[in-house]
């Protein structure tokens, strides 16, 4: 925000613990806040919890969604593709200054072995 020259005071930042438990989490984010009659949202689950609870849920509309999309940027980062002109640059510098990159592609790795053949019977003996 302040790389954008954003008021501070036209904002809060509020951090809140996802209880993960949707019956709680309309009521568990409301007392954690300012008053409110607007949820700004594109999650479907989010959108439809804030409906059923009467409040206002408008869409958040997207800004050149095929290049400025999450998953492209996490698939940019962990192939080692340029990904950093995507954010802003205080952004990029954070995700560096905690090796979210090497982090991202260590999530990505697995024990599971690959099978290039499937459906193919094991080795029966008998």
């Amino acid at each position: 925000m302040d790389e954008n020259k954003i008021d501070a005071s036209k904002y809060y930042l509020i951090p809140i613990r996802d209880l993960r438990i949707h019956d709680l989490w309309v009521s568990h984010l409301v007392s954690q806040t300012p008053h409110f009659e607007t949820v700004f949202s594109n999650e479907p689950v989010t959108s439809r919890l804030f409906k059923e609870a009467g409040y206002r849920v408008e869409p958040i509309p997207f800004y050149d969604r095929e290049i400025y999309s999450a998953t492209e940027i996490r698939a940019k980062i962990i192939n080692r593709e340029s990904w950093e002109k995507l954010v802003p640059s205080t952004i990029a510098k954070y995700i560096k200054e905690i090796s979210g990159d090497e982090r991202l592609r260590e999530l990505m790795l697995t024990d599971k072995p690959i099978h290039h053949r499937q459906n193919q019977p094991h080795n029966q003996s008998g």
